[in-house]
């Protein structure tokens, strides 16, 4: 049954699968819920690595990706502004992802049911040209952020980020957590004849710091293995160090990986860590926790709200990341035995809240200030 009454729903999202990331494995994973609630999707996205434009049918989903251009500082895709100004023409709800990339430009297009979910992190990027470019954009995201009907934050570290930065945003702000693939995760085999494991998936960029995790590895005892998944403009200087240390029989570099695979590593993983230097929410470290690993993580906002939303006792906050403070967190979670399954969220109950934000915003259902007390928070203990 369509739980919204309206045209379809067109994402707009600067990445989109097979490529890994927060953004990323959100809109995928909420674009597939949708669709499994007889929703129309379409997704329009971009790719560095492509050269034209390519439309392509996934499981219901049609996904448009336009080229991108070759920097890693912002991700910047003229045509999939113009694509997307285009697409609000044809009706619907449009649900925009990411303040750090120009996909929120595609705002200032003809007025339609817009829904803005800005992964937000703060008024920087992920490089000292980021920052500059963030710097520019600041006044033209405040037209923007006018613009939508609806924003959506996944944590309240990132809303509280948000209002802080832009205070005319509070009375359309809205928490709706990420999901995780509960089931999916659950029911991976774990990699056969690996020994112990530790494992830290995202983007290889500075601000998630894994120069610090490989440093304290370094310390931590044989035989445990160290396995990073993800890919980014850090890989050479990491595996640079990872020579250095000599320790290179003892960690891998698995890139960027399937979802099949991407479970099975958490299912084969003991302790995951993220020592992220800033994060709207924390993907990796629920999807961890789903498999039965500790977590390890750096005392930041959005980490110490999923500890005490969701994690509990099989996380710990580390307020000094320090390589050696962290070696001997390490090792201790290696030496210890997660008795109790925390609580997480699923994809499909956060695709139901937001289906019911579209009808919300469309005037097909109840009203705002109703969705807001009965739907957003059902997710959020």
């Amino acid at each position: 049954m369509n739980d919204v009454a309206v045209r379809g729903v067109t994402i707009v999202t600067p990445g989109f699968r097979p490529l890994i990331g927060g953004v990323e494995a959100h809109t995928s994973a909420l674009a597939s819920e949708l669709i499994r609630r007889g929703i129309p999707v379409r997704v329009l996205t971009s790719r560095r690595d492509v050269d034209r434009t390519t439309i392509v049918d996934e499981d219901g989903c049609q996904v448009v990706t336009y080229p991108a251009w070759r920097v890693s500082s912002m991700s910047i895709s003229p045509r999939l502004l113009l694509g997307a100004i285009r697409r609000r023409s044809a009706g619907g709800v449009m649900h925009v992802h990411s303040y750090h990339a120009t996909t929120a430009i595609s705002m200032l297009g003809r007025r339609t049911p817009t829904v803005f979910t800005p992964h937000y992190h703060g008024r920087h990027g992920h490089s000292p040209v980021a920052n500059l470019l963030h710097g520019a954009y600041y006044q033209l995201a405040k037209i923007l952020l006018r613009r939508c009907d609806a924003i959506i934050c996944v944590s309240e570290a990132e809303s509280e980020q948000l209002r802080e930065d832009f205070p005319f945003v509070a009375g359309r702000v809205s928490v709706i957590p990420n999901g995780v693939a509960t089931e999916g995760i659950r029911n991976a085999e774990p990699f056969v004849g690996q020994p112990p494991t530790v494992i830290t998936v995202g983007r290889l960029e500075p601000y998630k710091r894994f120069d610090v995790v490989i440093a304290a590895f370094a310390a931590v005892s044989a035989p445990a293995q160290l396995v990073v998944i993800g890919a980014g403009s850090q890989r050479e200087k990491l595996e640079s160090l990872v020579a250095q240390l000599g320790i290179g029989d003892r960690v891998r570099f698995e890139g960027a990986v399937s979802d099949d695979i991407m479970h099975r590593w958490l299912r084969t993983a003991a302790v995951s860590v993220s020592v992220s230097e800033r994060e709207a929410f924390g993907m990796a470290p629920l999807e961890a926790a789903t498999a039965g690993a500790r977590v390890v993580l750096s005392d930041i906002p959005a980490h110490q709200e999923i500890v005490n939303r969701y994690l509990g006792a099989v996380a710990v906050l580390l307020p000094d990341v320090s390589p050696d403070a962290l070696a001997a967190e390490i090792t201790r979670q290696l030496a210890t035995t997660t008795t109790t399954q925390p609580y997480i969220p699923d994809w499909t109950g956060v695709a139901g809240v937001t289906a019911e934000l579209y009808a919300a915003i469309t005037g097909h259902k109840r009203t705002w200030t109703a969705f807001e007390n009965r739907s957003a928070q059902r997710l959020c203990k």
